[in-house]
Protein backbone atom coordinates (compact mmCIF):
# COMPACT_ATOMS: atom_id res chain seq x y z
CA UNK A 1 0.00 0.00 0.00
CA UNK A 2 3.04 2.69 0.94
CA UNK A 3 4.22 1.79 -2.96
CA UNK A 4 1.10 2.85 -3.79
CA UNK A 5 0.80 6.29 -1.99
CA UNK A 6 4.83 6.93 -2.91
CA UNK A 7 3.51 6.48 -6.60
CA UNK A 8 0.29 8.69 -6.50
CA UNK A 9 1.89 11.56 -4.31
CA UNK A 10 4.99 11.20 -6.74
CA UNK A 11 7.94 10.23 -4.74
CA UNK A 12 8.23 7.61 -7.63
CA UNK A 13 8.68 9.03 -11.15
CA UNK A 14 6.11 7.61 -13.32
CA UNK A 15 8.40 7.54 -16.36
CA UNK A 16 10.58 5.86 -14.67
CA UNK A 17 8.08 3.05 -14.07
CA UNK A 18 6.64 2.63 -16.90
CA UNK A 19 9.86 2.55 -18.82
CA UNK A 20 10.95 -0.27 -15.93
CA UNK A 21 7.78 -2.24 -16.70
CA UNK A 22 8.33 -1.61 -20.12
CA UNK A 23 11.43 -3.63 -20.02
CA UNK A 24 9.62 -6.68 -17.87
CA UNK A 25 6.99 -6.93 -20.39
CA UNK A 26 9.31 -6.92 -23.46
CA UNK A 27 11.20 -9.70 -21.89
CA UNK A 28 8.26 -11.44 -20.68
CA UNK A 29 7.01 -11.59 -24.01
CA UNK A 30 9.68 -12.28 -25.70
CA UNK A 31 10.94 -15.32 -23.70
CA UNK A 32 7.50 -16.23 -23.91
CA UNK A 33 7.36 -16.13 -27.57
CA UNK A 34 10.61 -18.76 -27.83
CA UNK A 35 10.10 -20.71 -24.85
CA UNK A 36 6.46 -21.38 -24.34
CA UNK A 37 3.57 -22.80 -26.22
CA UNK A 38 1.53 -19.69 -25.87
CA UNK A 39 4.30 -17.84 -27.41
CA UNK A 40 2.56 -18.41 -31.36
CA UNK A 41 -0.35 -16.09 -30.05
CA UNK A 42 1.80 -13.04 -29.37
CA UNK A 43 3.40 -10.03 -31.31
CA UNK A 44 6.75 -10.96 -31.52
CA UNK A 45 8.10 -9.11 -34.68
CA UNK A 46 5.82 -6.21 -34.58
CA UNK A 47 6.70 -5.60 -30.52
CA UNK A 48 10.78 -5.80 -31.33
CA UNK A 49 9.99 -3.03 -34.04
CA UNK A 50 7.96 -0.70 -31.93
CA UNK A 51 10.51 -1.33 -28.98
CA UNK A 52 13.78 0.13 -31.63
CA UNK A 53 11.18 2.85 -32.58
CA UNK A 54 10.99 3.81 -28.92
CA UNK A 55 14.71 3.63 -28.36
CA UNK A 56 15.07 5.53 -31.48
CA UNK A 57 12.96 8.28 -29.34
CA UNK A 58 14.87 8.18 -26.41
CA UNK A 59 12.22 6.76 -24.22
CA UNK A 60 14.29 2.86 -23.90
CA UNK A 61 17.68 2.57 -23.73
CA UNK A 62 19.05 0.71 -26.67
CA UNK A 63 21.60 -1.25 -25.30
CA UNK A 64 19.62 -2.20 -22.22
CA UNK A 65 16.78 -2.98 -25.11
CA UNK A 66 19.01 -5.55 -26.74
CA UNK A 67 20.79 -7.38 -23.88
CA UNK A 68 17.65 -8.47 -22.38
CA UNK A 69 16.31 -9.27 -24.89
CA UNK A 70 18.93 -11.44 -26.60
CA UNK A 71 19.05 -12.73 -22.81
CA UNK A 72 15.28 -13.70 -22.98
CA UNK A 73 16.02 -15.07 -26.43
CA UNK A 74 18.50 -17.56 -25.37
CA UNK A 75 16.54 -18.40 -21.93
CA UNK A 76 13.40 -18.64 -23.81
CA UNK A 77 14.97 -21.10 -26.37
CA UNK A 78 16.71 -22.94 -23.85
CA UNK A 79 13.75 -23.65 -21.88
CA UNK A 80 11.45 -24.79 -24.76
CA UNK A 81 14.18 -27.40 -25.54
CA UNK A 82 13.77 -28.44 -22.24
CA UNK A 83 10.08 -28.85 -22.11
CA UNK A 84 10.52 -30.68 -25.41
CA UNK A 85 13.62 -32.81 -24.61
CA UNK A 86 10.75 -34.31 -21.76
CA UNK A 87 7.57 -33.93 -23.01
CA UNK A 88 8.27 -34.77 -26.64
CA UNK A 89 8.70 -38.58 -26.64
CA UNK A 90 5.59 -38.82 -24.37
CA UNK A 91 3.37 -37.01 -26.75
CA UNK A 92 4.85 -38.53 -29.96
CA UNK A 93 4.96 -42.28 -28.19
CA UNK A 94 0.93 -42.32 -27.37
Amino acid sequence: MDFLVDVLTGRYSLDALIQWGGYILLVAIVFSETGLLIGCFLPGDSLLITAGLLASAGHLNIWWLNGLLIAAAIIGDSVGYAIGVRLGPRIFTR
